[in-house]
């Protein structure tokens, strides 16, 4: 990653507290290489143009909008190298169940590409060709220069998908290195199909979810949607009849992709019912907390009337949201009464493993099982 892409990173605000994950080394299983089906093709840029008008080869508008390329000048200088018959680096693509394909690595170059020849922007700032070419529009390119951009061959590599869930995601970002690196919901959102996009970004754009967040959440790099797809993993893994917990080993991020596999071959009325029982907990939460739902607040801050803005906790956002779920609004409204908040914050403040499983080692299986069982504990009391 580059200095530029760090600081930026560093610079972003998720409107989430920062975890820190721990690496369990013991229980990783090495895949089978076998197993491994990456197709490697050479494509011109006409046909690859093509793929993308006819809605084959999948761009995700909605999510380039945050991760364009924003500067004319490095999107000019990716048109040159075309047309001086520079190479450019390879493209991953993964084809779906359906043979739709979606880019898993240079999505910033080909949206500038698709964006250049549909007329979006000037060449401005070349190196070699400024004279010949600056200040136009594709259309406007001497044919010399149009035939050299659509002659254009990429180095594709294509991911089959009988590819196993667990190479899969590896490879994506072992892959995923370039200008800027998609995070583990951006490679979900790449390859997810566009009802299922539409789906989360819609909880997310709720106004049940914005009120019980307090609208902290930033979705640009889509933080909020990934937040949302914990919330469901979790709630597969948990009955709240025995208060058993599905979770037995440390791999958060794989128990949230083999989640995401089976929600992508959802139809709408298994996701209807997914959005019914999310939206009651986010009601829920907003009936006992308020503005400060889902935060790590100690007692310090009630004495101070939490008036320090402390950000979004993901591992208090995944117990919590799940276990209001479950809850009545007669029930809620007796929690209310006794001061759901407070209970929470006491929880934190006298408990120092469960608040420090909140932060450190949120992946661990010991962390995340104390994290559930004390928090339904606390629910379980304010009804007593």
């Amino acid at each position: 990653m580059d200095d530029n892409l760090d600081m930026y990173e560093k610079k972003f605000d998720y409107g989430i507290e920062e975890e820190e994950i721990e690496d369990f080394e013991s229980e990783e299983t090495p895949f089978d290489a076998e197993k491994i089906r990456i197709e490697q093709r050479m494509l011109s840029l006409k046909y690859v143009k093509e793929l993308i008008d006819d809605g084959s080869l999948n761009l995700n508008p909605d999510f380039q909008r945050n991760v364009v390329w924003k500067e004319v000048k490095r999107k000019s200088l990716l048109i040159e190298s075309l047309m001086l018959r520079i190479p450019i680096p390879a493209f991953y693509f993964y084809e779906d169940d359906d043979s739709f394909l979606n880019v898993i690595d240079g999505l910033q170059r080909l949206n500038t590409i698709n964006e250049y020849l549909n007329g979006k922007f000037k060449l401005k700032n070349l190196q070699y060709l400024d004279k010949l070419c600056g200040g136009k529009k594709f259309a406007d390119l001497d044919k010399k220069y149009k035939t050299r951009i659509f002659m254009t061959q990429f180095s594709v590599n294509i991911i089959d998908a009988r590819t196993p869930t667990q190479v899969k995601y590896d490879l994506f970002r072992r892959i995923n290195t370039g200008g800027m690196p998609l995070n583990a919901q951006e490679i979900r959102n790449s390859i997810a199909k566009p009802h299922i996009r539409d789906f989360l970004k819609r909880l997310s754009n709720s106004e049940e979810f914005l009120l019980a967040t307090n609208s902290s959440v930033n979705d640009t790099r889509m933080a909020a949607q990934e937040l949302i797809l914990r919330y469901i993993a979790f709630d597969f893994a948990y009955d709240f009849d025995s208060g058993e917990l599905k979770y037995d080993r440390s791999d958060l991020e794989l128990f949230i992709d083999n989640v995401f596999e089976r929600i992508n071959k959802f139809k709408e009325d298994e996701l209807k019912e997914i959005e019914g029982k999310f939206l009651h907990s986010m009601n829920n939460a907003f009936i006992l907390f308020g503005e400060y739902g889902f935060r790590k607040y100690n007692n310090l801050d009630a004495e101070n009337n939490y008036s320090k803005r402390k950000l979004v906790n993901k591992s208090l956002f995944s117990s919590l949201s799940v276990i209001l779920t479950y809850y009545t609004s007669v029930e809620i409204n007796e929690m209310k009464e006794k001061d759901a908040l407070k209970e929470i914050t006491d929880l934190i403040t006298r408990d120092e493993v469960f608040s420090d499983s909140l932060t450190v080692g949120t992946n661990s299986v010991a962390n995340v099982q104390y994290n559930f069982k004390n928090i339904r504990k606390t629910m379980e009391d304010l009804l007593l």
